[in-house]
């Protein structure tokens, strides 16, 4: 778009606070970040008459990060304002990401216990933070993903949150999980409610949905555990 264009040819001291990568990460975290965002906060500066937000739209062309999985340094160079020092840049970016994915694929939870250690880190958290794991068919975790974090007790889900990146990770099982700041694992009449929810509809897609997983400061509650799931 037109407008797109002239966008990207500003210097990003000109830009409005709200559309810099910075900024918006400063302000609600990484997680909440476009993968043009992600990138361009990684790739630091633009190149000669496009600024670093657009050098990183123009690098993913409508493509997640992800696709870029393969892509070469010759492949790169192509594009234009692409020097040798950029495309080495993103490739060192790409190779991070990839490793970051080996490591990932070779932690396999396959009971409570093992849900639990992964995600104890949440019981440090003074903010309430819902985080789903995806795993494969032999139970190897695939993904993570923060859904949603908020002031203290609440974090407004929607299954659909979850359920989006279940597609997107053509996962086999789900495990969620969110703290609770108050140190009380207990769940809620809501808690409750919304896992009866989401167990029907990740059904319904072809999901299992293996655990919801409450974390205290000390303790934690497992809806599998309890029968629930």
């Amino acid at each position: 778009m037109k407008q797109d264009r002239l966008i990207y040819k500003k210097r990003i001291k000109e830009l409005p606070k709200d559309m810099l990568p910075r900024e918006k990460a400063l302000k609600g975290g990484f997680s909440f970040l476009s993968d043009e965002e992600l990138l361009a906060i990684s790739l630091g500066s633009g190149t000669k008459g496009i600024n670093v937000i657009g050098l990183a739209q123009k690098i993913l062309n409508g493509k997640s990060f992800k696709d870029l999985k393969d892509i070469t340094l010759d492949d790169l160079k192509k594009i234009k304002g692409i020097g040798e020092a950029k495309a080495l840049q993103i490739l060192a970016i790409i190779e991070i990401a990839k490793r970051m994915d080996d490591h990932a694929e070779k932690i396999k939870i396959t009971s409570v216990s093992d849900a639990f250690n992964y995600l104890k880190f949440l019981s440090k958290e003074t903010q309430e933070h819902m985080v789903a794991l995806y795993l494969n068919s032999s139970n190897h975790l695939i993904a993570q993903e923060v859904i949603a974090k908020g002031s203290l007790n609440v974090v407004r889900v929607l299954p659909r949150d979850i359920l989006y990146y279940a597609i997107k990770h053509n996962c086999n099982g789900i495990i969620i999980s969110h703290n609770h700041p108050n140190n009380d694992p207990t769940p809620s009449q809501e808690d409750i409610e919304f896992t009866k929810k989401l167990q029907t509809l990740a059904n319904e897609l072809g999901f299992d949905l293996l655990d919801h997983i409450i974390v205290g400061k000390k303790d934690f509650y497992s809806f599998a555990k309890a029968g629930l799931i």
